[in-house]
């Protein structure tokens, strides 16, 4: 009998993940969606439309409370709807097996001030308790979660994917496109030239290619699972300093007679660009022993054309 999973997020990552969900054909899977549009192309893919917003709480949690498995792919910032989650969890019937919920952070979350060598190791887990502050981003979110797991409020087995700077285009039916890179696109074309936030700080990245099989194998480790004994789990495959990216940006726009002016450097990129600029260093183990099988893709720089090609056909460049 097929396992019932509730989707949250069909966008850039969720629609990727959910098409590779569906190729597996394995799962009963219902997806939140508040467009009719979006449900009608829902329904066709053979997933059943649950229509809401990430404030309905009574329908997220209903859903959570029904389902095998909860996997949360909107945002890593939005509290409401995953108390709504945790709250639909905790009132599973004690009589079934534990659920299991995937949810999305990032590795926004250690962009705070740090020594410029401090590579976080999923592998440690204690070190993400110990050195990230309660006001670092997507914090409030993940401690709600490790509250949860803490204090065995809910009758699940959790556990919380990472990742960094993602790249590439998607596979999902609604969006392709990333953020960071193409807003630091956008911003060099609307501007004319490019900025190189933070030119010597570093971050990870990861093709989307490889980040869909990353929450592939953290589900199905948790559902061969007796118990979650690690919460944190990294989804990197690279490491770049965003003064290189600059410089490839720089190049590629010129050549594509997308922009003519220069290359300017400043210390940090505001916060619309989503971390650009700022330091984040981070290394996956967990996931390489679950069983991730990391795949021969494009680089960050590689993928660039690809993404430009494709912004431009869809008149967001």
């Amino acid at each position: 009998m097929s396992k019932s999973l509730f989707l949250l997020g069909t966008g850039f990552i969720g629609g990727s993940v959910l098409v590779a969900l569906l190729d597996k054909d394995e799962y009963k899977i219902s997806a939140l969606c508040r467009d009719e549009k979006k449900a009608d192309k829902l329904r066709e893919m053979g997933v059943r439309p649950v229509m809401g917003e990430l404030s309905s709480d009574e329908v997220i949690s209903r859903e959570a409370a029904a389902s095998d498995i909860v996997m949360h792919i909107a945002t890593a910032d939005d509290l409401p709807s995953v108390k709504s989650i945790l709250k639909g969890l905790s009132q599973r019937d004690s009589s079934k097996p534990p659920a299991v919920y995937v949810h999305t952070s990032g590795t926004g979350v250690l962009t705070t001030p740090h020594p410029e060598d401090l590579i976080f190791n999923d592998k440690d887990q204690a070190k993400f308790d110990k050195e990230i502050p309660d006001e670092a981003p997507h914090r409030n979110v993940d401690l709600t979660i490790k509250d949860a797991v803490d204090n065995k409020k809910v009758n699940a087995k959790i556990g919380i994917v990472l990742p960094p700077l993602i790249y590439g285009i998607g596979s999902g039916p609604f969006n392709q496109i990333s953020m960071q890179i193409p807003w630091w696109l956008q911003e060099s074309v609307k501007n004319n030239k490019v900025v190189r936030y933070g030119p010597k700080k570093r971050w990870n990245n990861i093709n989307i290619r490889n980040l869909v099989p990353a929450y592939l194998t953290l589900l199905s480790h948790l559902e061969k699972a007796d118990t979650s004994n690690t919460l944190y789990h990294i989804a990197e495959t690279a490491e770049h300093q965003w003064g290189d990216i600059g410089i490839y940006m720089h190049k590629i726009l010129t050549e594509k007679g997308l922009i003519s002016g220069g290359i300017e450097d400043k210390d940090e990129a505001s916060q619309e660009l989503a971390g650009v600029g700022s330091q984040s260093r981070a290394k996956s183990e967990l996931l390489h022993e679950f069983g991730w099988k990391v795949g021969k893709e494009k680089s960050v720089t590689e993928s660039m054309a690809d993404e430009i090609d494709l912004m431009r056909k869809l008149g967001q460049l």
